[in-house]
């Protein structure tokens, strides 16, 4: 997700990624620690994590109970999602409300496009 965000807002600066490694859950834990050391030293921080209940998830959910003024958390992460809310302005709260709604937005399914008449062209939008 990281690179992709980067591909498409490659001048970003706003988005750091800890990721869970074979090293353990203790190498993640320090790594994130710090990161959010540094990252909370620069203002409010908004996370995103995969999936509910994940050792990135659980291990920040740790660090959100200690800090719920500088710190949201959000789990279900997606790429729409993380698109908006790297670009979005506001406080903590309006950036968090972003990635929720961009997160419900991003997921959908796709049905099979009604049947028209031979001549008529496909518009897959």
């Amino acid at each position: 997700m990281y690179d992709a965000y980067h591909m498409l807002v490659p001048t970003a600066t706003n988005v750091s990624a800890v990721s869970l490694t074979d090293a353990g859950i203790s190498d993640f834990r320090l790594r994130l620690d710090a990161a959010f050391d540094e990252l909370l030293a620069q203002g409010d921080l908004l996370v995103l994590a995969d999936l509910r209940g994940g050792t990135p998830f659980n291990e920040s959910y740790a660090r959100f109970l200690k800090d719920p003024t500088h710190l949201r958390l959000v789990s279900g992460l997606n790429l729409p999602m993380l698109i908006e809310a790297g670009l979005a302005d506001g406080d903590l709260d309006a950036v968090y409300q972003t990635a929720l709604d961009a997160g419900r937005f991003g997921v959908s399914g796709t049905d099979l496009p009604e049947e028209k008449g031979s001549d008529e062209d496909t518009d897959l939008f």
